[in-house]
């Protein structure tokens, strides 16, 4: 069994089923089929033979009934010899964990969600913050009293779920569930750039018993993730958003107020507590942006074509891969 979950948040992501607001919720409609995403084009000045990185941004949340045409990047992608896509963590153990010893592990990560001394959300959280929660709980977690609870990080988790699911969205994958079929049936290569880790599985018990005893610094997660729910709900700005990004319109996507993302505050509550500190290196979000940037680089130099999908955030914004390879001499042309 793969076991990236268990380590790190995915482990401890148990958000049991929701119950739903009593009301109907709005949705994110965006209707029409759009021309589909721009690419970014990255070349080096100096390289006589033109070899060409295109660079497709997976977008923020998107409706997930939007239809894009995605013709333009289908023949960019079957004229390249590698796809490359984000980089990522993978976590194994050192020896085989079955399905019945994984099923043992669940009563300790059921209780690691949980807060210690059985604290409640209403006591750790600022009471505005709090109020603010109440009210998006309401709307998408309806009557749901045990999730108070839970640590503000996995109660945070389960809110943007549920939020992500009443509003008809997808989070990510939209552009690599288009491609992946074509990609699979002409047999081009595919790399993921991918750190690697390995724990022992016997002291996987132990480890979760611990860190389910550590508090965690989360409150900025908490917040984050409400703030991201709170922009998802503003119907009207997300589908302005959803067809900026079908359309190119870059204009408009750099116009629009950015939306709050807890990826990096969710995850350094987790790798800033003492037991994952004496597994996982306090730099480990430099290591992926520059695990990428260093294959990026190598497959522009085998490849007279590469295309690549990664995250729009991690693409555009400051210290962002593009940012990362201007700074190492190549040329950037933005979508047009």
């Amino acid at each position: 069994m793969k076991a990236a979950a268990f380590l790190l948040m995915g482990l401890l992501m148990f958000a049991g089923a929701s119950l739903r607001a009593e009301e109907p919720l709005e949705e994110v409609v965006v209707t029409g089929e759009f021309p589909g995403p721009g690419m970014w084009k990255v070349t080096r000045a100096d390289d006589a033979s033109n070899h060409i990185l295109w660079i497709v941004g997976d977008p923020p949340p998107l409706p997930k009934r939007m239809k894009w045409k995605s013709r333009d990047v289908e023949n960019v992608m079957l004229r390249s010899q590698e796809i490359l896509l984000d980089s990522t963590l993978n976590f194994e153990p050192d020896e085989k964990i079955g399905v019945f010893r994984g099923l043992g592990l669940l009563p300790a990560a059921l209780k690691a969600r949980k807060n210690p001394e059985e604290a409640k959300l209403e006591t750790l959280v600022p009471a505005d913050l709090y109020a603010r929660w109440l009210v998006q709980k309401k709307r998408f977690l309806g009557h749901d009293s045990g999730v108070e609870n839970w640590r503000p990080i996995f109660a945070a988790d389960k809110l943007r779920k549920a939020a992500i699911s009443d509003l008809n969205l997808r989070e990510s994958g939209m552009v690599w569930e288009v491609m992946e079929g074509l990609a699979k049936k002409h047999k081009i290569t595919t790399t993921k750039p991918e750190l690697k880790f390995v724990f022992k599985a016997d002291d996987l018990k132990a480890t979760i018993k611990e860190f389910s005893r550590e508090s965690l610094a989360d409150m900025e997660c908490f917040a984050t993730t409400l703030q991201l729910t709170e922009a998802l709900s503003d119907t009207a700005t997300e589908a302005r958003r959803a067809r900026a990004w079908a359309t190119a319109d870059l204009e408009t996507l750099n116009a629009l107020p950015p939306l709050p993302n807890p990826n990096l505050p969710c995850a350094m509550a987790v790798m800033g507590s003492q037991v994952v500190k004496d597994k996982i290196p306090a730099d480990i979000r430099e290591q992926l942006h520059a695990k990428w940037v260093e294959t990026a680089e190598k497959s522009l130099a085998t490849n007279q074509t590469t295309f690549a999908i990664v995250p729009l955030g991690k693409l555009t914004r400051a210290g962002g891969y593009l940012e990362r390879l201007r700074a190492r001499g190549y040329v950037i042309e933005a979508p047009k």
